[in-house]
C-alpha cells in the first residue's frame, strides 16, 4: 500500500488577504528576515565601496552581514533586533590621495515580527468515522471484503496572519502516516486548486494566505482488522520551518499554534445479516 504522503496532493485556498498586513522591505523589514541593499557606482573608474551599519546596533547581535565582501555594490543584511538603524554606504576614489568621498546613508526601522503561520481543524476534533446506512451486501453475505461502509475524510488548514501580502511565503510539514501507521485502506487526498508541494514543503504564493489539507479513506477496509475493522486513531497535522520568502521565520512555533490533531472514532465493522 502506497503511503499516505506520497499520495497527499496540497492545494492553495482561494482565500485572499482582505486585512492590513505590514509590509516587510527594505527600510521597514520585520525582525528575522534578510534584504539586499544596492548602488550603482559613479562613473569615475577607479573607486571602492564600504558598506556599513552606522547606529542601532552590532554586527553579530542586533544584525548580521550576510554578505562575506562589503565593498561590492550590493550588501545582504539580516535584522534580528527592532529597533532604528542607518546603514551607509562610502564611494571612494584610488586614483588619488584625498579619496573625494561620496557618503549616502538609509534610515531602517526593524520592526517586531508578526509572521504567523499556524495549522487548524476544519470540522470537529473527535467524532466517528463515515458509514453509510445502511451498509449494503455487495456480494457474499457475511463477508464485509467487498461491502462499502463509506468513506471518511478530514480536512486540515494552514493559514498565515501578520506576514507581508506581496511575498511568497513556505513551510514543511509531517502527517500522521495513517495507511501504514493504522493499516487503514484505500487512503487517498483530494486537492482543492493547485498549489506548489515538493515532498514534504510547500510553497504558497503572495496574496493567499492558507493551504487545504484534505485527507480521505475508506471505512472498515483495514487490512489488519477482521472483517476489515478500523480502530480509532489520532491523524495529525504538523507545520514546521515556515518562513517567507525574505527568511522572516515563523513568530509562534509552539504545538498549539503549529499542530492540529483529528480523533477518529471507528465505526462497528458489522457483517452482513446471515440467515438459515
Amino acid at each position: 500500500m502506497k503511503s499516505l504522503l506520497k499520495l497527499l496532493m496540497v492545494s492553495l485556498g482561494v482565500l485572499v488577504f482582505t486585512n492590513t498586513q505590514a509590509d516587510n522591505t527594505g527600510t521597514t523589514p520585520f525582525a528575522g528576515s534578510t534584504h539586499k541593499y544596492t548602488v550603482v557606482k559613479g562613473s569615475i573608474a577607479s573607486t571602492n565601496l564600504a558598506w556599513s551599519v552606522i547606529s542601532g546596533g552590532t554586527d553579530g547581535s542586533e544584525f548580521n552581514y550576510v554578505s562575506s565582501v562589503l565593498t561590492g555594490n550590493s550588501v545582504d543584511i539580516e535584522w534580528i533586533t527592532p529597533g532604528d538603524y542607518v546603514l551607509q554606504v562610502v564611494e571612494s576614489r584610488t586614483d588619488i590621495g584625498f579619496a573625494c568621498p561620496t557618503i549616502r546613508q538609509i534610515a531602517i526601522k526593524v520592526s517586531t515580527n508578526s509572521f504567523n503561520v499556524y495549522a487548524e481543524l476544519v470540522s470537529t476534533k473527535e467524532e466517528c468515522a463515515i458509514v453509510t446506512s445502511p451498509v449494503l451486501d455487495a456480494d457474499v453475505l457475511g463477508d464485509n471484503s467487498t461491502d462499502i461502509f463509506g468513506t471518511t475524510s478530514r480536512d486540515f488548514k494552514v493559514k498565515m496572519t501578520g506576514g507581508d501580502a506581496t511575498k511568497t511565503w513556505s513551510f514543511d510539514y509531517s502527517l500522521t502516516d495513517i495507511a501504514d501507521a493504522f493499516k487503514l485502506g484505500d487512503v487517498t487526498a483530494v486537492s482543492i486548486a493547485g498549489g506548489t508541494a515538493t515532498g514534504n514543503n510547500v510553497v504558497v504564493a503572495a496574496g493567499v494566505n492558507e493551504v487545504t489539507f484534505s485527507i480521505s479513506y475508506s471505512t472498515n477496509k483495514n487490512t489488519a482488522g477482521m472483517n476489515g475493522q478500523d480502530t480509532d486513531f489520532t491523524m495529525e497535522l504538523a507545520v514546521l520551518n515556515a518562513k517567507d520568502e525574505l527568511g522572516t521565520p515563523d513568530s509562534d512555533v509552539t504545538d498549539g499554534s503549529n499542530k492540529a490533531s483529528y480523533i477518529v472514532k471507528a465505526v462497528p465493522a458489522t457483517t452482513g445479516i446471515l440467515t438459515d
